[in-house]
């Protein structure tokens, strides 16, 4: 059963943001290894947060079926972190790269050993050594630190004068700035890993610990993909910022209303922790099955004695009587120190193994007055009237102080049970294996039922109360609805609002932005066409008639130098036949070729001066002085008038209409060809044809 809880939509929330993060990341065109390494980890990391919302969503009461998959998947996650750091600090491929590759495959081997003990062993999910194994990928995602810490060293870059302002961003380099990027979510990741010990400080809220927890991740996310598009991609996509800003924006809404609605978790936890302290659950044999209610009334005091635990920290004691249970009757009872009885008619302690025990789950009868995976009580009993008491106690608090009931159970002879619970642990409430009842061993029972749902009779082998479950299928009544929105936002933020965007805003502002490259190489015939009518269109006209306007003048330029470099041409020329009697038929043998050259090309519409340079093998400067020395024309005028001269003749022979005839010339635009035209030859092209 899935049940969307507070903590399984906040994993939900990162998931989203992760998902979009990589679909960014992919639309990006950078080649180099930074690129690779960081989807690689984006992927990684989406991987554990699905072990982890699947694990928090897929409810059972002692089990966490995802639980074992967050371990690999979060060392994989940093271990591609690592690598993604050594790339972005230029570092790939050096020695301090292969040293480091080395240690961490020894330290990898090393915690593989230990997390398949874990698992051959059947060790909980609450076993210290899971929490030992966590210091690996610690030790792995702050490692960068140094790293960053020490290569902007090298470089000079003053970290405290930039956090200080008194160095200014613009002073360095963007490898510098995706250093500095990349450090800034080094050190979130470090303070995420306090989260855990926030959690187990005492009075702390548990909302404050999981917006803390979950507004880091935010910030990791965000500042690891925008360094990347920044100053490693330098993509600067207006589409994409605003697709940013606004999911950024409602998962932050998101986070904020889900912490809200879980507000009301301790209220609900606390009215629980009243139920069990001032009454108790009787739970009696019927004709079909159990049937329980909540009862008042105190405990009477009963003689007790310590038990001292046996080798697998189990006790077996005797009954007074033979206690019948699910139509059988047992002489025994194994009391396993997490709040279990399990009865029997074995002397010795229960053979199940602490495995399942810690798990509260058994092929066995069994009686859960409560289950605390990990925790271990003192066990105390007694006998009065014929009634057998088991007492959980914890250990006293201070040094010669009495030890506290935590919780304890009476054995009737015709069956019959009681619950009475003294200092309940507040937070027990949110564990996972957090049920009381019983159930006859023939399955793991599948129902489970609500504290408020007493009294209930029940004949399918298992009455089985779980004190969370009630308030997770309220949580998730509530919460459903949300995450379903969020879903379906996010998702149209990325599938139809970017690309809209992109058409509306990008594609335009790219279109100007080549048109100005255009211009830069000096092709004054490109014209822009956005393919949209708004104020982009507007924008694309005054580019239009900024580029008219530059021809015009240009041409103005041309006709008052043209008579200079005539003369210029002509001196140079005599001068050189003085020199060198051989220059001039080196000179026809270029023009020749520089002839040849333009004829080939006259139908590109990209070719300009800047490829008839690279043909004739020579700059653009020394193209220029050549071709003035030899045409008295500068090398653009002289591929304009040639393209003239083509369009002449095509619309003398017949051989073209205007339009195909400015194209065939390498005209793009049709009215500049018609007025350079009539410009030169004193009629239009049509006129011509007429």
């Amino acid at each position: 059963m899935i049940l969307l809880t507070h903590f399984s939509l906040l994993c939900l929330a990162v998931l989203l943001l992760l998902t979009t993060a990589l679909i960014e990341v992919a639309r990006s065109t950078h080649p180099d290894a930074r690129r690779t390494w960081l989807l690689w980890h984006l992927v990684a990391s989406i991987l554990f947060i699905v072990s982890v919302f699947m694990d928090e969503a897929y409810y059972q009461p002692g089990s966490r079926p995802f639980f074992y998959l967050e371990y690999p998947t979060i060392l994989i996650a940093a271990l591609l972190y690592g690598e993604l750091c050594y790339a972005v600090a230029g570092l790939g491929g050096t020695a301090a790269h292969r040293h480091y590759r080395w240690a961490v495959s020894a330290a990898c081997l090393a915690w593989g050993a230990g997390f398949g003990y874990a698992l051959v062993a059947g060790l909980d999910y609450t076993a210290p050594v899971y929490g030992q194994l966590l210091f690996l990928p610690i030790i792995l995602f702050c490692w960068p630190i140094v790293i960053f810490v020490r290569e902007l060293r090298r470089h000079r870059v003053n970290l405290s004068g930039l956090v200080r302002a008194r160095v200014a961003w613009s002073t360095i380099g963007d490898t510098d700035k995706a250093m500095v990027g990349f450090l800034f979510t080094t050190v979130l990741r470090l303070i995420s890993c306090f989260t855990p010990i926030l959690s187990r400080m005492p009075d702390m809220p548990r909302e404050f610990v999981l917006a803390f927890f979950f507004a880091n991740n935010l910030l990791i996310v965000a500042g690891m993909v925008v360094t990347f598009l920044a100053f490693i991609e330098r993509r600067a996509n207006l589409a994409a910022r605003i697709t940013s800003m606004l999911s950024a924006l409602l998962l932050t809404v998101f986070v904020a209303v889900v912490l809200m609605f879980f507000s009301n978790e301790p209220r609900l936890r606390g009215q629980d922790v009243a139920t069990l302290r001032h009454g108790s659950i009787e739970i009696k044999p019927g004709a079909d099955g159990y049937e329980a209610r909540s009862v008042a009334g105190v405990p009477e005091t009963v003689p007790l004695v310590r038990q001292a635990p046996g080798p697998d920290l189990a006790v077996n004691i005797a009954l007074p009587f033979s206690f019948p249970f699910y139509g059988r009757t047992y002489d025994r009872l194994d009391i396993l120190p997490n709040g279990q009885l399990v009865p029997t008619d074995s002397t010795d302690a229960s053979a199940m193994g602490l495995w399942d025990a810690s798990r509260c789950r058994h092929t066995a009868p069994l009686i859960a007055v409560f289950c605390m995976p990990g925790e271990r009580f003192d066990i105390y009993v007694g006998q009065l009237d014929g009634v057998q008491r088991v007492v959980w106690m914890r250990a006293p608090a201070t040094r010669g102080g009495q030890p506290v009931v935590a919780f304890q159970a009476d054995l009737y002879p015709d069956g019959g049970l009681k619950f009475d619970y003294g200092a309940f642990p507040l937070r027990a409430s949110l564990r996972r294996a957090n049920a009381i009842g019983i159930h006859d061993g023939s399955h793991w029972p599948t129902g489970r039922l609500a504290m408020a749902d007493m009294p209930v009779a029940s004949s399918t082998g298992a009455l089985w109360f779980d004190l969370a479950f009630g308030r997770r299928l309220a949580t998730h009544e509530r919460l459903a609805p949300l995450a379903l929105m969020l879903t379906i936002f996010t998702a149209l933020l990325v599938l139809l609002l970017r690309p809209y965007l992109t058409r509306l805003l990008v594609l335009p502002l790219d279109r100007i932005r080549a048109g100005l490259r255009e211009v830069d190489e000096g092709n004054l015939d490109h014209r822009l066409d956005v393919g949209i009518q708004d104020e982009v269109t507007d924008i694309a006209e005054g580019f239009n008639a900024m580029i008219r306007s530059l021809d015009d003048a240009r041409q103005r330029a041309d006709e008052q130098t043209d008579l200079l470099e005539a003369e210029i041409q002509y001196r140079t020329i005599e001068a050189a036949r003085k020199l060198d009697p051989d220059l001039l038929s080196k000179d026809q043998v270029f023009e020749q070729k520089l002839m040849d050259v333009i004829d080939a090309n006259l139908g590109d519409f990209n070719f300009q001066v800047g490829e008839l340079a690279d043909a004739m093998a020579v700059s653009t400067r020394q193209l220029h002085r050549r071709v003035v020395n030899l045409t008295a024309q500068t090398p653009a005028a002289l591929i304009r008038a040639l393209r003239l001269e083509h369009g002449h003749k095509l619309l003398v022979a017949r051989a073209a209409n205007v339009s195909e005839a400015a194209y065939k010339s390498g005209f793009r635009d049709v009215s500049y060809f018609t007025k350079l035209f009539q410009k030169k030859y004193g009629k239009t092209p049509s006129e011509l044809l007429s």
